[in-house]
């Protein structure tokens, strides 16, 4: 064989061998340890580019249990797992020697790391199943900086250092959960709310995180103004402990409030003192323009010229505001028995005060016989209070508003007791008036109606038989009825 001869052949071997070197090496570079890999101690991880020299997409998952491991840079060569990634017990400060990951095909563990910073993942992008970080030191999650996409569900559970979600910004996507559960310090979830992509999730875990105020992010509120699937909101910091609290666009609203106590309390004797306990203002409303309206009667031979009124703000503050009416209620035609009478008054010294429980408090001073007094009545405070809602609250309460239905009266015809249902929205002295079908007045008298349907009876039978109108006026609506008797 010529020299020629000699030199084409050993070319041709030569370029043989090249090509199955080079298609080797791209194959095993392509598609390494489909049964994955687990690493045990530090020399697994500082040996791994020389064991596998060319493998950076791993076809089966990772396990690492860390306990003795300090750094995990022996894997850098890393680009891609295609089965989970699970770390445990790791010694490192941190998870560099990740920093050339960009996709992980199934779920991301970490559980019980003493590691203090995620830094070494700040080139994933997509994590195609879950994301468990369990029992970790982490202080944050600011390693995560390219990470858009998280396939399952973000849980985070027992991570009693990490305050704020920061690093999760660029996360668009979350499907099936997001559970936040027994994180000690977390108290901002702000990053989470660039997650537009969260119609499949199907769960919602927060809970036993005493440091979170506030839930509101794009994912948890989409979330629950679907009103499918599993809710559990309880334990946080205030705001943040039921579906009730989440989710809302709070606006200003100043509104009137009125808070009610009936009274029907024994008076007998000077300085006989009776207590009402009115209920607490809203504890989030700031109040002023405070009034008390009272609707009283005094039933009983008695003749009181002095019966007092002490209020008492939340703060123990006395507020001595003078005599509820100081008439004789025995005698006289302008005074009959039982008469009702009311008393608004001021509370000038109550601006702007704290929530909480009113005392109003009736003293007879001047008790002039022996006879059993009782002081029957209604009390009320009323106040113009600025509080925040709920929008969406504002558009419930205005389909809400008090229906004032029509005046009913019965029964029809009727022999004694005529009953009278009547509705107003707020507190009323009411007057009405029976008359015949001639014009003539035939019986008159007075209620106190409260705010929605109010049932009193008007005792007609001292009226001859025959037909009549019932007239009622509260100062903003008169009604007319007609009513036969029997």
């Amino acid at each position: 064989m010529s020299s020629c001869k000699k030199s084409t052949f050993m070319q041709k071997i030569f370029l043989t061998l090249l090509c199955f070197i080079f298609l080797c090496t791209i194959s095993f570079a392509q598609s390494c340890l489909p049964d994955g890999i687990g690493f045990t101690n530090q020399s697994e991880i500082d040996n791994f580019a020389i064991n596998y020299p060319n493998c950076t997409c791993i076809e089966g998952s990772v396990d690492i249990f860390g306990k003795n491991m300090t750094s995990l840079a022996g894997l850098s060569q890393i680009t891609q797992i295609k089965g989970d990634l699970r770390i445990n017990y790791l010694s490192a400060p941190d998870f560099t020697g990740f920093d050339n990951l960009t996709r992980i095909g199934g779920h991301l563990s970490l559980f019980g790391n003493k590691s203090e910073s995620t830094a070494g993942f700040g080139s994933l992008a997509h994590i195609d199943s879950y994301v468990r970080i369990i029992y970790n030191e982490l202080n944050d999650l600011e390693g995560f900086t390219d990470l858009e996409s998280i396939g399952q569900g973000l849980i985070l559970r027992d991570n009693d250092n990490l305050t704020s979600l920061d690093g999760l910004d660029n996360v668009t996507t979350i499907h099936s959960a997001i559970w936040l559960c027994d994180n000690e310090l977390l108290s901002d979830l702000s990053s989470l709310s660039g997650v537009i992509r969260n119609d499949k999730i199907k769960t919602v875990r927060i809970k036993n995180n005493p440091n979170l105020p506030v839930c509101e992010v794009a994912p948890i509120c989409d979330f629950l103004n679907r009103g499918s699937g599993e809710t559990i909101i309880n334990n946080n910091a205030a705001g943040c402990n039921s579906e009730e609290e989440l989710c809302c666009t709070f606006v200003s609203v100043t509104d009137q409030i009125f808070i009610y106590s009936d009274m029907d309390e024994f008076v007998d004797g000077a300085g006989i003192t009776t207590k009402l306990e009115a209920p607490t203002f809203a504890s989030d409303a700031t109040c002023n323009n405070i009034v008390m309206e009272g609707y009283f009667r005094v039933i009983g031979t008695s003749c009181e010229s002095d019966i007092e009124i002490e209020i008492t703000d939340p703060a123990g503050n006395p507020i001595f505001m003078g005599n509820l009416f100081g008439t004789c209620n025995g005698s006289g035609s302008s005074h009959p028995v039982g008469a009702l009478y009311s008393v608004r008054l001021p509370i000038p010294m109550a601006m702007n005060v704290e929530p909480g429980d009113w005392t109003v408090q009736f003293t007879d001073s001047n008790d002039q016989n022996s006879g059993a007094e009782y002081l029957v009545g209604f009390v009320s405070l009323v106040a113009d209070c600025a509080y925040e809602v709920c929008e969406d609250d504002v558009e419930d309460r205005s389909e809400e508003v008090l229906i004032v239905e029509e005046v009913s009266i019965y029964p029809i015809p009727v022999n004694q007791q005529l009953n009278i249902d009547y509705y107003v929205e707020k507190t009323h002295l009411l007057t009405y008036e029976i008359y015949s079908t001639d014009g003539k007045a035939a019986l008159r008298g007075e209620e106190f109606v409260v705010r929605g349907k109010n049932t009193f009876q008007v005792n007609v039978a001292s009226l001859p038989a025959g037909q009549y109108y019932i007239r009622m006026d509260d100062s903003e609506l008169i009604q007319t009825k007609p009513f036969v008797k029997m």
